[in-house]
């Protein structure tokens, strides 16, 4: 009776498991709609959610339809939470299923009009123009913005082209993400697309959160932070409770960038765990919880747009953008285009990626069915951890080699000052004339601005003053828009560490106008000290400097 009965356990032992392993099947037309159904979803959290962009209320406002969602997005709302993953796209477009880092880095830095990124990936592309390779772009001590949310928004398209692919889908994003995010920054983007590559066959938000835990690395704090939310749900049935307690234990100060990408990622698990898988109530709930209310909305939306398709919308949401997306921000693609050309192309690469990871593809055209095989989830590697000694010698490197960089470029300018740092989007250079003034040393700013250091000894009993001239460089008009774009810069100066005093420069009416604004060093006569000037945020302009002393 024993060898009976352990015989017939067996026996339905192997059945569950051959059960387990029979490929989920999907077909064109449904496929096609959950991915119509994600970019369509991302781009209304969006439009959603950039009106009040760190400026949502805590408490919250009370819950409501956002009457005030544009038919068509403007220039801000085109929104990098949807051109930066379309940029993705066009990656995988130009070479294929697997690109290289510095291969989706240069896609970026060809595609995208100037200013139109932000944090984490600005950061990438700097290193990436002045010739460091990735990973490095998106390391602590590199990247300053190594743990932001950068990842979490990009990273949609990953689980798209890899549907019910999760270990596809995290070995991919993992190694996407390193190009500008390392730690809890990579692992949100490891997770969310996890999510959206589960989401086309689990319809129970929860066991879609544990499924897309169960990838990340072992002792990721991100991973940590997930389980508390898991526990905290069946603890608490308000969701503003479970967001001050998530809060008080991983964002103590409220800070927004303290490190946001792990509080980006715990307001998407917290709206996926109380929104009930209904769409609207999801993606509201992650723009009530504040912070980056736009990045928060956008992800959950193309989360629950993935697991419901566009046909299972409800007409409010589905009709509002008609189909339409406006590029502002992406060059060498047309002005106005549809969600359903973007998710027919998503399609297309996925179809290669399906076929590539063991899939089965029967009929034809829009015919197709795809018989995809289950994966078990597998942990990615952890990385190693960004430990102090970690980021200071990383931060030491960085600092060396953009020293070495720009080696000389102030010789034909004035070669008591040095250089250090600053953006190779536009190389810096000396300009012998520019609008009324020789040898004028035009740089560009990066995320960390640009530098300029100097050290002199200032004689005992005198009054000294810096004195530089500035500029801006002309109004520009917008590629893509033909709109006017009048920015502006400012100028700090630092003595040994501490602020002298900043200066404001902007164009006036368009023109260039040159100003020379005068800083008072007197208080460290006697003293020698290291000067810094550091521009920050557009172009900058500096004729010769000149201190004086009476």
């Amino acid at each position: 009776m024993r060898t009976l009965l352990t015989f017939c356990v067996m026996a339905l032992w192997f059945v569950a498991a051959a059960w387990a392993q029979i490929p989920r099947a999907i077909t064109y037309q449904e496929y096609f709609d959950k991915v119509h159904g994600g970019w369509t979803g991302k781009a209304l959290g969006l439009a959603m959610g950039v009106p009040k962009e760190y400026e949502e209320p805590w408490p919250p406002s009370q819950f409501e339809y956002f009457a005030q969602i544009p038919g068509h997005f403007s220039d801000r709302a085109s929104g990098d939470d949807v051109y930066v993953p379309l940029v993705f796209q066009l990656a995988f477009q130009h070479y294929g299923i697997h690109p290289t880092q510095e291969q989706y880095l240069g896609e970026w830095d060809r595609r995208l009009f100037s200013g139109r990124i932000w944090g984490s990936l600005d950061q990438a592309l700097d290193h990436y123009r002045a010739g460091i390779k990735p990973p490095k772009t998106g390391l602590p001590g590199y990247n300053q913005g190594w743990n932001d949310m950068g990842s979490q928004m990009s990273t949609d398209l990953i689980g798209w082209i890899s549907p019910g692919l999760i270990n596809t889908a995290a070995q991919m994003s993992a190694y996407a993400s390193g190009v500008m995010n390392s730690g809890v920054g990579a692992d949100g983007g490891i997770f969310t697309s996890a999510l959206e590559s589960e989401a086309f066959f689990t319809s129970d938000p929860e066991q879609l959160v544990r499924k897309a835990r169960s990838v990340l690395p072992a002792g990721s704090q991100f991973g940590e932070m997930i389980d508390d939310l898991l526990r905290w749900r069946k603890e608490e049935p308000d969701w503003r409770l479970t967001r001050q307690r998530m809060a008080s234990k991983y964002n103590p100060g409220l800070n927004r960038e303290d490190p946001a990408g792990l509080i980006q990622g715990g307001v998407l698990t917290l709206a996926l765990l109380y929104g009930n898988g209904e769409f609207a109530k999801s993606m509201l709930i992650a723009q009530k919880c504040a912070w980056d209310s736009d990045t928060n909305a956008s992800t959950v939306g193309g989360i629950l747009g993935t697991m419901l398709g566009l046909s299972h919308l409800e007409p409010r949401w589905s009709m509002v953008l008609h189909d339409t997306y406006e590029n502002y921000c992406i060059r060498g693609l047309p002005r106005w285009m549809t969600f359903s050309d973007i998710a027919h192309d998503t399609v297309g690469i996925g179809d290669q990626v399906i076929r590539n990871n063991g899939g089965q593809v029967t009929g034809a055209r829009e015919d197709r069915v795809y018989r995809i095989p289950v994966q078990q989830p597998v942990r990615i590697e952890q990385e190693q951890p960004a430990s102090p000694a970690f980021i200071e010698e990383n931060e030491r490197e960085m600092e060396l080699f953009y020293r070495v960089k720009l080696k000389g470029v102030t010789d034909g300018w004035d070669p008591q000052w040095t250089l250090t740092m600053a953006s190779f989007e536009t190389k810096p250079e000396v300009l012998q004339d520019y609008f009324g003034r020789r040898k004028v040393l035009k740089v560009q700013p990066g995320a960390r601005g640009a530098v300029l250091s100097r050290t002199l000894m200032l004689a005992l009993h005198k009054h000294h003053y810096l004195r530089v001239g500035v500029a801006h460089h002309p109004t520009v008009l917008c590629e893509q828009t033909g709109a006017p774009e009048v920015g502006s810069w400012r100028l700090e100066v630092l003595a040994d560490g501490n602020r002298v005093g900043t200066y404001n420069v902007s164009t006036q009416g368009g023109q260039v106008v040159w100003e020379d604004p005068q800083f008072d060093l007197t208080r460290y006569a006697g003293k020698t000290i290291k000067l810094l000037m550091i521009a920050y945020q557009t172009y900058a302009e500096f004729y010769k400097s000149s201190l004086t002393s009476y």
